[in-house]
C-alpha cells in the first residue's frame, strides 16, 4: 500500500487554471472519492496522479517519493477507466494477463495471478470468452481484474460504473467495496454519482472549480456541510433552501422567515442567511419552526414518499416521509423542522455555527 500527498497542486491549460492549489493527504489503505459537477476538475486531478497529465506547479508524492517527473509506468499504480478498453480479439484470460506478458513475467506466474484474480472476481468460468460475449458487469470485472493482477500499491478508478444500468451499478458498488475491504489497497475513485461516493468512501473530496470545497467522511459532509455548495451536492433529494434574516436578541438569535420571527440558539452572525433543511428532516404538521404550504405533488416510492410543497413565497420544497401520507395535491398543510436539524449559511454561503460551538 502507498500513501498519496498532493501539495499545492496546480494544472493550467494556457491561461485557464483547471486545478487551483489542491492540498490533500491520503493515508495508506484509505478509499477516497472525488466528486463534483462536470468540469470541476476531478478527472483531471486523477489523471495528474496517474501521470497522464503534467503538473503545472506543486508536488505529488507517492509513498513519500516525489513523482512529478516519474512516468506513469513507474508510479506503481493501476487504473480502471470509464471505458473498459478490453482487447476484442483476446479472450478474458489474455486480457487479464496481457500487461504481465509485456512486462515479461514468467508464464507460470502470469497464470497464477490471472487464476487468482479471476477466482476473486468470480469470472474464472469466463476465461475462454471474448469481450463481445460478456455482459457490461462482466466486462467491468475483467477491467478491474486487469488492474488487480498487476499487484500495484495504488488503485485509481475513473467513473468505472457510469456505463452500467442501475442494478449493475449497485451490484458493482458492492463488489468494489468488497475488493477494497479484502485487499486494503489505497484507492482514489472519481464519480459524478454522490450515491457511489456515500456508500464507498472512507473520505469524500468535493471539488468545485478546481478547488476542494470540503473533504471529510460521508456523514461529516452530510450532517455538517461547510458551505451551501456541499450541502446541495450531497444528499438525494437535494437539501431545501429558504431565504431569511438573522438578528441577535440577548442570548438568542432571531430567524425571520417570510415576516415571521423564530427564536434560535445564539449564533455569532447577523444579516441575510439561507436556511437549509434536508427533505427527511422536514415534518408535515410542523415543528419548532412552522410554515404554511400548499401540496403540489405526492410521489409514492413504496416504503416512503416525496411530498412537493409550495411555501409562503411560492418557493418549492420537498419533504421525505415514511409510508404513504394521507394528503392530496391542492390541500393546504403545515410543514416545519426542529432547530437542531437546520443548517444556516451566511451571505457568502458559508455554514454558520452556534455561539460557543
Amino acid at each position: 500500500m502507498s500513501s498519496l500527498d498532493l501539495i499545492n497542486v496546480v494544472k493550467r491549460f494556457g491561461e485557464l487554471t483547471v486545478i487551483d492549489g489542491v492540498d490533500l493527504d491520503i493515508t495508506e489503505g484509505e478509499f477516497v472519492v472525488f466528486v463534483g459537477p462536470s468540469g470541476c476538475g476531478k478527472s483531471t486531478l486523477l489523471r495528474m496522479i496517474a501521470g497522464l497529465e503534467e503538473i503545472s506547479s506543486g508536488e505529488l508524492r507517492i509513498a513519500g517519493n516525489r513523482m512529478n517527473e516519474t512516468p506513469p509506468a513507474k508510479r506503481n499504480i493501476a487504473m480502471v477507466f470509464q471505458s473498459y478498453a478490453l482487447y476484442p480479439h483476446m479472450n478474458v484470460e489474455r486480457n487479464l494477463g496481457f500487461a504481465l506478458e509485456t512486462a515479461r513475467l514468467p508464464a507460470a506466474e502470469i497464470r497464477e495471478r490471472v487464476t487468482k484474480a479471476a477466482r476473486f472476481l468470480q469470472i474464472d468460468h469466463l476465461l475462454d470468452r471474448r469481450p463481445a460475449q460478456l455482459s457490461g458487469g462482466q466486462q467491468q470485472r475483467v477491467a478491474i481484474g486487469r488492474a488487480l493482477v498487476r499487484q500495484q500499491k495504488l488503485f485509481l478508478f475513473d467513473e468505472p460504473l457510469s456505463n452500467l444500468d442501475a442494478d449493475l451499478r449497485m451490484e458493482m458498488r458492492v463488489e468494489i467495496a468488497r475488493i477494497h475491504r479484502e485487499m486494503k489497497a489505497t484507492t482514489v475513485y472519481v464519480t459524478h454519482d454522490q450515491m457511489e461516493a456515500m456508500t464507498l468512501a472512507d473520505r469524500i473530496v468535493v471539488l468545485k472549480e478546481g478547488r476542494i470545497a470540503q473533504a471529510g467522511t460521508p456523514m461529516e459532509l452530510y450532517e455538517r456541510p461547510a458551505n451551501r455548495f456541499v450541502a446541495s451536492f450531497i444528499g438525494s433529494p437535494r437539501m431545501n433552501f429558504l431565504p431569511g434574516t438573522l438578528t441577535q436578541d440577548g442570548e438568542e438569535s432571531v430567524l425571520t422567515l417570510f415576516g415571521t420571527p423564530h427564536r434560535l440558539p445564539a449564533h455569532d452572525y447577523a444579516g441575510e442567511v439561507t436556511v437549509g433543511i434536508r427533505p427527511e428532516d422536514l415534518i408535515l404538521g410542523g415543528g419548532e419552526v412552522t410554515l404554511t404550504a400548499d401540496v403540489l405533488l405526492v410521489e409514492p416510492l413504496g416504503g416512503e414518499a416525496l411530498v412537493h410543497l409550495n411555501v409562503e413565497d411560492g418557493r418549492s420544497i420537498v419533504v421525505k416521509v415514511q409510508g404513504k401520507p394521507d394528503i392530496r395535491p391542492g390541500a393546504t398543510t403545515s410543514v416545519g423542522w426542529n432547530h437542531t436539524r437546520a443548517n444556516l449559511f451566511d451571505k457568502d454561503e458559508r455554514a454558520l455555527s452556534r455561539k460557543g460551538a
